[in-house]
């Protein structure tokens, strides 16, 4: 899987970015491989700015994004909608099987 990390302003840490990685591999424990994972961080009057998109080698991509004063939780809430798209998913998917 390839990550691509970019941070919009100069001023966010590099811990951050490392971060963000981190929070966003423990999405693959959910049994999915992706091809691509574009993580976006922007500080913009005082807040972060997180978008974060999911590029699965079949099918259409997973995007979410969120803004908060601290930059950890930008991340943190913009990886459970993250989470929370990708098990909708994957139950739609896995019912649409039994069914027929």
């Amino acid at each position: 899987m390839q990550y691509q990390v970019v941070c919009r302003n100069p001023e966010l840490p590099e811990a951050l970015r490392e971060y963000a990685k981190t929070r966003v591999a423990s999405i693959e424990n959910y049994g999915q491989e992706f091809e691509k994972i574009e993580i976006i961080l922007d500080l913009e009057r005082g807040e972060t700015l997180c978008e974060i998109i999911l590029h699965p080698f079949r099918g259409d991509s997973f995007v979410a994004h969120d803004r908060a004063h601290d930059s950890r939780t930008a991340v943190d809430s913009a990886v459970g909608k993250l989470e929370r798209q990708f098990l909708k998913f994957k139950d739609k998917k896995s019912s649409s099987r039994r069914q027929g």
